[in-house]
């Protein structure tokens, strides 16, 4: 019997099958996507720090618009930030003002340490022509001048004007990655998503965890399922090292769009 996977729905009936091939579409496919409670929710669920259990919280208390969402006291303060840049959240951003941010991110963190790495990861570093965000990887060669740093860059950041808000950020924060982590971090936030995936599978293949801060050996937990990260991380220094170790063809940034 045929199987159809319709974005995440299975369908294995005939005659959906065969209204797939006759039309291109399927019909009770398109009345969830137009179903009003489906559409509220992933409007708010595209409200940066709203998630799908949020959304659906949300649109129970009988929000249906973004107005409802802003006279709800309810919503955390990065909530509310993400309500008040909606639209400038959602604007994808030209490379070339990617590449001009980096450059003045990169001075700015050569001000406050001298020595800081800073580099513009995600789509941005695999090339696209425009970014939906900036994720920046920051780490320094003698592995603890990075300590620190964070609270101090984001502080001049904010005096000259270049951000105005943050949203999870706290003077307590250390999202700075030791030199002997980096590369992980680097791979990690380069991406893409996909890539990702294949890369961690590939790791669990050969009974490790990987994720942005290293390979640790995945043990047995409780009921036999294996996956709890283990404490011993192996080093490695560089992008190819990471895939070498994995047994997966190098890809260089600009080839990771999968």
């Amino acid at each position: 019997m045929s199987l159809v996977v319709w974005s995440g729905l299975r369908y294995s009936d005939p005659r959906v099958i065969q209204e797939i091939i006759t039309t291109g579409k399927l019909s009770k496919l398109e009345h969830f996507e137009i179903d009003e409670k489906v559409q509220t929710i992933s409007l708010f669920g595209e409200v940066w720090g709203v998630g799908p259990a949020t959304a659906l919280k949300l649109y129970d208390k009988g929000h249906r618009t973004l107005d409802d969402l802003r006279n709800d006291d309810s919503l955390t303060n990065a909530q509310k930030l993400g309500l008040k840049y909606f639209d400038d959240i959602r604007q994808r951003v030209p490379r070339h003002e990617v590449q001009e941010m980096e450059q003045i991110l990169q001075k700015v963190g050569e001000d406050v340490l001298p020595g800081v790495i800073i580099i513009c990861g995600g789509s941005y570093r695999r090339g696209k022509a425009t970014c939906g965000d900036i994720d920046i990887i920051i780490t320094h060669p003698d592995g603890t001048s990075h300590k620190g740093f964070l609270p101090k860059f984001v502080k001049c950041l904010k005096d000259m004007n270049f951000l105005r808000e943050d949203l999870i950020f706290s003077t307590h924060s250390e999202e700075v990655y030791p030199r002997d982590i980096y590369t992980f971090g680097l791979v990690a936030w380069t991406g893409n998503d996909v890539l990702n995936r294949r890369l961690r599978l590939q790791a669990e293949s050969r009974g490790f965890r990987l994720d942005d801060t290293g390979f640790f050996p995945a043990i047995q937990g409780s009921g036999g399922k294996r996956g709890t990260k283990g404490t011993a991380n192996m080093k490695l220094y560089t992008e190819r090292e990471v895939f070498d170790f994995l047994g997966f063809p190098w890809l260089e940034p600009h080839e990771r769009n999968l």
